[in-house]
């Protein structure tokens, strides 16, 4: 019998594209090797290039291409580099990296080919777990709240969680059910405006941030956009919170310099993921806070001081800030291999169970 899933995750910030391999069972989990490769710049701007309405067929084949190819020789490495039998490897789990997601168009595109990854590296690869969610009811987005839910029943606590990726998502229990949604963005803004205005990919720490003051009439003009008024379920995307969104939001208010901007849109995750957070907060459950703005000080400080919820580490002898993400592929693909339905918790219709995923 194969010992290890692997788990591929490259969020929308693009900061770089993470392996976890682990060893999974149905009442353990235990994340041997987690590898974390940075993203080159050129490829970085050819992704968002393409993210654009304007991209070309012939430059999508191309970007999706070297995606591919990437996540090929990145595997190889890190299998290579822990010494490990690619029989050892039972199946992959490959989110891709989203090209466009739309579930109110039903649809959700990524880049990277699962069919190639699988021949060329002689492994299962699962993917299409996105679409395969929108096709049973759901939002497509965020996924990792099925594996929160897992999480919990293996350590017997009911803790809540927040992702501060791209963009913000918590999973909370509510009447003993587990709701998992997007709150809005976190980094994606953050690290669009360090880049343009300071050169920086993303604000270390959120020093440039702390520097500036936060803005009343931006903030207030930001938070009337009819996202963070909607009910859950609910995901969103960089199709709709972006720079062209930003910029119609300076346009409303007196010109205001760049790091007062930088201020305002941090507090803008602070606050539209705290407001979410206060919604649940009854149940006075602890919040394990993860993805690359968990190591932003400005942004979880804000959040747990504004929603009054405590932090909790009780699952770093699992998982951690860094691999949770990547390993609850590595999960999905083996939920979708040993053929285990879930049920669809982000659909306010549907509770049938279904299969996440398809396998190539």
């Amino acid at each position: 019998m194969s010992k290890y899933y692997i788990g591929i995750m490259c969020g929308t910030s693009l900061d770089s594209i993470d392996i976890s391999i682990a060893h999974i069972t149905g009442k353990r989990i235990s994340v041997k090797f987690f590898d974390e490769y940075k993203l080159d710049l050129v490829l970085k701007d050819m992704i968002n290039d393409v993210k654009k309405n304007s991209h070309s067929s012939n430059n999508l084949k191309k970007v999706d291409s070297s995606v591919t190819l990437l996540m090929i020789k990145l595997i190889n490495q890190s299998i290579l580099k822990h010494k490990l039998n690619y029989k050892d490897i039972n199946a992959i789990g490959f989110a891709g990296i989203t090209l466009n997601h739309r579930p109110d168009l039903k649809t959700s595109t990524f880049l990277g080919d699962p069919i190639l990854l699988s021949k060329k590296l002689k492994i299962a690869v699962i993917s299409d777990f996105r679409q395969t969610d929108i096709d049973a009811g759901g939002q497509g987005a965020p996924l990792a709240g099925l594996f929160h839910n897992y999480l919990n029943k293996i350590i017997k606590k009911n803790i809540s969680y927040l992702n501060l990726g791209g963009f913000a998502n918590i999973t909370v229990t509510h009447q003993d059910r587990t709701i998992s949604y997007d709150t809005g963005p976190a980094n994606y803004l953050i690290d669009l405006w360090c880049d343009k205005y300071f050169d920086m990919e993303y604000d270390i720490d959120g020093r440039l941030a702390s520097m500036g003051n936060i803005n009343v009439d931006l903030l207030k003009s930001m938070l009337k956009e009819k996202y963070f008024k909607k009910k859950y379920p609910k995901s969103t995307g960089f199709e709709l919170f972006n720079e062209s969104w930003v910029c119609e939001h300076l346009k409303k208010v007196p010109k205001i310099n760049d790091l007062d901007v930088l201020a305002t849109l941090t507090y803008l995750t602070v606050i539209s993921v705290s407001n979410e957070l206060k919604k649940f907060k009854h149940n006075k459950c602890k919040l394990f806070i993860y993805g690359g703005g968990s190591f932003n000080k400005i942004l979880t400080n804000g959040i747990l001081d504004l929603s009054g919820i405590k932090q909790t580490q009780d699952l770093n002898n699992i998982v951690n800030e860094k691999n949770l993400e990547a390993t609850a592929f590595a999960w999905l693909a083996y939920m979708r291999q040993q053929e285990i339905e879930v049920t669809n918790m982000n659909s306010a219709k549907s509770k049938k169970s279904y299969l996440l995923g398809n396998i190539y």
